[in-house]
């Protein structure tokens, strides 16, 4: 969750004063399905391991040797400003930042960032909506499921304050941006509003969030490994916190760090976010019966003290550190940075507390012993809109061929300088790698070059053979029997007005249950006021917007 930030203020906010139609172009689709991206004309590298499985990540058994993929610079000279999230400390100044005056060079443009501490995102590109000026690049951030800021970004497009780039992001018109055709489809409609793209979007995995570890040592030791169904699962956690798995004699330990809802909700083969009848009817997750089955299995795992009695409150620091230290045996945030012996990995750190402990990659089964049905989300983690304010589309094209510069595929030149930095002062190649350079400055880039790249569709694990493939593999394992949001990038005014309520109401209400504070015919309560609260209404005004794209 720390690189998704929770924008509930922009579902409500009074947004009348963005007037226009805001359109670099126009464009005839009106469904994510009615979107058509062309085949990659860029070259595919001897060191690309390509999945025959759709919309899983890029494994590369080494870093590929450098080639270039925009050989002019994208820039005319002007200056281009920005607006982005900043999940660490600010870089230096232009003056003392040698990695900024070189992107400059290479983009031929004097780049004016605004850089947001993520604490801080919302409510300045809230500010920046109230003045009506937004930077000719406003990067527009996702929270794990887009509903809460996806909603209010909704609300500004309907306001006409971003161009609709359509044209230019799809069909023949991606033709001009090569490096952007190596972004997946998936990605692409996953960050659509109505069928029409407004932003160049920074792919991330198709399930992400949900990819766990576990330690793999403590099962084999407990006998309770590698468990194949919900009563097995259940066994493995409870074991976790009751049998002394670190072996010190205390009762210290416990299965999990919070409630880890996604993992069970996959498990009983929930909907994600809505199911659709062959009638085009939707059911709300919360409605259905593997819900309820998967709600009940967390308060199980509550009652039998499998469960960190402060899960409802632990941070995402506190939840790492958990685990690092041997505390809990689960945890999950996304899977490419778990693995891998470099510096700051959870591996490499849950090894270091303790060089016996042997995490590894754990999925859930399916409750009865089949697949599991995990979410597929967005597969981004936001996108660079450009706003209606830019009225040159030649000026439009040049900021999509810069943002085009960010997202250069994993190991070209143009990758290798936004992401690894300046060679001899920030990286050095090792072994064909490149590697950062010991007391080197590593946040000369900070903030700056997070947009819309390409790193997390990609798995590379210098000089460890055999880790990508593993990684790519788990990815495949996930994406089997993945289940999408029938409502993704369609419109429901309501749900714009009221998502941040709703899914709060309904969270809050799987917390009280899952942790014994509510019982379970507390869920009907809940969902008959979900219901009169927005909830019917906007399930109509999907059920509306999906029988016009039959």
């Amino acid at each position: 969750m720390d690189r998704r930030i929770f924008l509930s203020g922009l579902a409500g906010a009074g947004l009348a004063f963005l007037g226009g139609c805001g359109k670099a172009g126009s464009s005839s689709a009106s469904c994510v399905s009615e979107l058509k991206f062309p085949a990659s004309t860029v070259k595919h590298q001897p060191e690309e391991v390509v999945s025959k499985v759709k919309n899983t990540p890029i494994a590369w058994t080494a870093y590929p040797k450098p080639y270039v993929t925009m050989p002019e610079p994208p820039g005319k000279g002007g200056t281009v400003s920005t607006f982005q999230i900043l999940f660490s400390s600010p870089p230096p100044g232009l003056g003392k930042n040698p990695w900024w005056q070189e992107l400059n060079k290479r983009l031929n443009v004097k780049l004016q960032p605004t850089l947001a501490p993520s604490p801080d995102y919302a409510t300045k590109l809230l500010t920046l909506a109230a003045s009506g000026n937004f930077p000719d690049i406003t990067y527009i951030n996702f929270n794990q499921n887009g509903q809460y800021n996806g909603a209010g970004f909704q609300k500004f497009i309907a306001q006409g304050a971003f161009h609709d780039l359509t044209q230019y992001l799809s069909g023949d018109g991606l033709k001009d941006f090569p490096n952007l055709q190596r972004i997946p489809p998936l990605t692409w409609q996953g960050s659509s509003f109505q069928g029409k793209l407004y932003g160049v979007p920074y792919p991330i995995q198709a399930v992400n969030g949900q990819l766990g570890m576990y330690r793999k040592d403590w099962a084999e030791k407990l006998g309770v490994d590698n468990p194949k169904n919900a009563d097995e699962v259940l066994e493995m956690f409870v074991a976790f916190a009751t049998q002394d798995p670190n072996g010190d004699g205390k009762r210290n330990t416990y299965g999990l760090d919070g409630l880890r809802q996604s993992m069970w909700m996959g498990m009983f083969r929930a909907p994600n976010n809505w199911r659709l009848g062959k009638e085009g009817t939707l059911q709300k997750d919360f409605e259905t019966e593997e819900y309820r089955a998967a709600l009940e299995f967390t308060n199980k795992l509550w009652k039998k003290g499998a469960i960190h009695p402060d899960a409802l409150t632990l941070t995402l620091n506190q939840n790492q550190d958990l685990f690092h230290g041997g505390r809990t045996g689960f945890f999950t945030q996304g899977g490419w940075g778990f693995f891998g012996n470099q510096p700051n990995t959870d591996y490499t750190q849950t090894r270091q507390n303790n060089p016996k402990a042997n995490p590894q990659p754990w999925l859930p089964p399916g409750h009865d012993g089949g697949k599991p049905a995990m979410a597929i989300g967005t597969a981004s983690y936001g996108f660079g809109g450009i706003p209606s304010s830019v009225k040159d589309e030649k000026k439009i094209v040049e900021l999509i061929h810069i943002m085009e510069y960010w997202a250069a595929p994993f190991g070209s030149e143009e990758f290798t300088f936004m992401y690894k930095g300046i060679e001899g002062k920030m990286f050095n190649y090792v072994k064909g790698a490149p590697v950062a350079v010991s007391n080197g400055n590593q946040n000369w880039a900070n903030g700056i070059n997070y947009l819309c790249g390409p790193g997390e569709i990609n798995y590379f694990y210098a000089n460890q053979p055999g880790e990508a493939e593993r990684m790519q593999h788990w990815q495949e394992e996930s994406l089997d029997g993945a289940t999408a949001d029938p409502t993704q990038g369609l419109y429901s005014p309501a749900w714009v007005q009221n998502a941040a309520s709703l899914v709060k109401m309904e969270q809050d209400a799987f917390n009280r249950i899952a942790t014994g504070a509510q019982p379970m015919s507390h869920l009907d309560e809940v969902i008959k006021t979900w219901k009169r609260q927005g909830g019917d209404q906007a399930r109509k005004e999907f059920q509306d917007a999906l029988q016009k794209c039959k």
